[in-house]
C-alpha cells in the first residue's frame, strides 16, 4: 500500500510539472466554470445537456472576449493616426536647446516619442509571445469548461473521495469555492468598471476627445500588471501640460491618479469579504502574488488560490476538533 502511494505521489508530480505551461488555462476552466454553472443549468433544462454547454462556452466566449475585440478595433482606428501625430511632434519639439518649463517638457516628450518608436518592435514582438499563450490557455479554459459543466457532478463525486475530509467538509469545500470565485470576479470586475468611469469623467472634465473610449480602454488596462491605467493617463496628463492646460492635467490626474487606487481598495475588498467571506488581506497579498506567477489572470487566480488555501485549513482543523465545518 505505501509503495502505490509513492508511485500515485510520484505520478501526480511528474503530471504537475507537465501541465505547468497551460496551468492557467486549466485554472481559469475552473473559474469560468463556477460563473457559468447556474446559466448552464437553467439552459439544460430546456435543451438537451451537451448543446447547453457548447451554448454556454460561447456566450462565455462573447463576454471575455467581445470587450476585448471592440476595444482592439478601436486601437487600430486610431493607431495611424497616432503614429502620425507623434511623428510630426517629435520632428516640431526635438530641439534640445529650447528654454522654459513648458519648452523642456515638449523636448523631452519628444524624446520619449523617439525612444517608443525605437522600440515598438520590440515591444510588438513581446505581446505576440504573450498573444500566443494567452490564446492556448484561453482555448484550453474553454474547452475545459465545456466538459466540466457536462461531468462537473460526477467528476467531484471522485475527486471528494480522494480529499482527506468528510462528505460535510468536502462539500463545505466546494461551496466555499463558488462563493469565493464568484466575490473575486464581481470585485475585480466592478472595480476596473467604476475605475474607467472615474477616468472617463476625469477626460470630459479636462476637455479631451473620446472620453467613453478612453474610459472603457483604462477599464481594461486596470487589469494589466505594474503599468495598470497608467498608459492611458499618464500621455493624456503629459498632452494637457504640454499644451498648458495645467487645470486640465491637474484635475486628469485626480480622477486617474488618486481616486483609482482609492476605487480599487475599496471595491474589491468589501465585495470579496461581502460575497466571498475572503479578508482584504487575502485578496492584496493574493493579487501581488497572481499577477507575478500568472500576469492578468492572477489578478482573480492568486486570491482564490490563497484563499482556498486558508478555507482547507479551516475545514481540516474543525473536522479534526469534531467540529461541523460552516
Amino acid at each position: 500500500m505505501k509503495s502505490a502511494r509513492l508511485l500515485v505521489l510520484g505520478a501526480a508530480a511528474l503530471v504537475a510539472i507537465a501541465v505547468a505551461p497551460v496551468a492557467v488555462g486549466l485554472a481559469s476552466a475552473l473559474v469560468l466554470y463556477e460563473l457559468f454553472a447556474d446559466p448552464y443549468a437553467r439552459l439544460a433544462r430546456h435543451v438537451p445537456p451537451r448543446f447547453a454547454a457548447a451554448l454556454t462556452v460561447c456566450a462565455a466566449l462573447i463576454v471575455v472576449v467581445g470587450p476585448m475585440v471592440w476595444l482592439g478595433f478601436h486601437i487600430a482606428t486610431r493607431v495611424p493616426a497616432v503614429v502620425a501625430t507623434v511623428t510630426a511632434y517629435r520632428n516640431q519639439h526635438a530641439d534640445s536647446s529650447a528654454t522654459g518649463i513648458p519648452a523642456q517638457i515638449q523636448t523631452q516628450a519628444a524624446n520619449a516619442a523617439s525612444s517608443v518608436g525605437n522600440e515598438l518592435p520590440g515591444m510588438f514582438q513581446s505581446l505576440a509571445h504573450s498573444a500566443a499563450w494567452a490564446l492556448l490557455n484561453w482555448s484550453i479554459a474553454l474547452l475545459g469548461v465545456y466538459y466540466l459543466l457536462t461531468a462537473a457532478s460526477t467528476s467531484w463525486q471522485r475527486f471528494a473521495r480522494l480529499l482527506p475530509l468528510s462528505p460535510a467538509g468536502a462539500e463545505t469545500l466546494r461551496t466555499r469555492f463558488r462563493d469565493i470565485t464568484q466575490g473575486m470576479v464581481a470585485g475585480t470586475l466592478l472595480s476596473a468598471a467604476i475605475q474607467g468611469v472615474s477616468i472617463g469623467t476625469g477626460f470630459w472634465l479636462a476637455g479631451l476627445s473620446d472620453p467613453l473610449f478612453w474610459g472603457a480602454a483604462a477599464a481594461v488596462a486596470t487589469l494589466v500588471p505594474v503599468v495598470g491605467n497608467n498608459v492611458v493617463s499618464v500621455p493624456a496628463i503629459v498632452l494637457l501640460v504640454v499644451r498648458q492646460n495645467y487645470t486640465g492635467a491637474i484635475t486628469l490626474a485626480i480622477f486617474s491618479g488618486l481616486l483609482p487606487p482609492i476605487i480599487d481598495r475599496v471595491v474589491r475588498a468589501t465585495v470579496s469579504r461581502r460575497v466571498g467571506r475572503v479578508h482584504p488581506m487575502v485578496t492584496l497579498v493574493g493579487a501581488l502574488v497572481g499577477v507575478t506567477i500568472a500576469g492578468v489572470a492572477g489578478l482573480i487566480l492568486g486570491p482564490i488560490a490563497l484563499a482556498m488555501f486558508f478555507v482547507l485549513l479551516d475545514v481540516y482543523d474543525k473536522e479534526q476538533a469534531g467540529l461541523q465545518p460552516l
